[in-house]
């Protein structure tokens, strides 16, 4: 018998626990299933970040707590996305952000910019590439986490600025991101944004 590579084993356990979140989301089983959020994406966290180098840790963590002031900033101000607030779904909160929103943030960023790192090495066209890969996820996005009550918007309308503010952030961060050459050279992190596609895709189809 052939032994998995860490990255099959990695990108195995990514989609059983997406296929399982789907399937178990869109069934009668959706109030048991939504309050997993949190504990899949600290699973996913992990296999994620296990085939990033240990010496970029520093920047991981500057990135996701920069991504958190930015969304601790828009609770409270309503800028640079809008007026909203978070549900619960998301599990704990500080400030009313929930404390894993940071790591989402560094997740789809790592996924984005090893995408983008394909085709440029130009450090703009890949930040503003990224910008775009992230603010298109969020337009999958935004249906499924008012649904299932990951955040909601005030007057239950999505401003235009919300996808401004997305774009600019993730732009911003990933020019950041690229002062470590080592960022983006995850290939799980590529896997895992285009399960996060797969994943916000289906449940739009699936909740209606």
């Amino acid at each position: 018998m052939t032994k998995l590579t860490k990255f099959q084993v990695s990108v195995g356990v990514l989609i059983i626990l997406h296929t399982i979140g789907t399937i178990g989301i869109s069934s009668d089983l959706q109030a048991w299933f939504v309050p997993l959020t949190p504990l899949n994406l600290v699973v996913s966290g992990y296999f994620v970040l296990r085939h990033s180098h240990r010496k970029g840790a520093l920047l991981f963590g500057m990135i996701g707590l920069l991504a958190y002031l930015v969304e601790m900033l828009g609770v409270h101000s309503g800028w640079p996305f809008g007026d909203y607030v978070y549900g619960s779904a998301l599990g704990p909160q500080v400030f009313e952000v929930p404390l894993l929103i940071g790591l989402l943030w560094l997740l789809l960023l790592l996924g984005s910019v090893r995408f983008i790192k394909r085709w440029t090495k130009n450090r703009w066209i890949i930040a503003i590439g990224a910008g775009l890969i992230m603010t298109g996820l969020d337009f999958l996005i935004e249906p499924v986490a008012i649904k299932l009550d990951f955040w909601n918007w005030f007057g239950n309308e999505i401003p235009w600025n919300n996808y401004a503010g997305w774009f600019g952030t993730a732009t911003l961060l990933a020019l950041l991101a690229q002062s470590d050459s080592r960022f983006g050279n995850n290939k799980v992190s590529e896997v895992f944004l285009f399960i996060q596609i797969g994943f916000f895709l289906s449940l739009n189809l699936l909740l209606g």
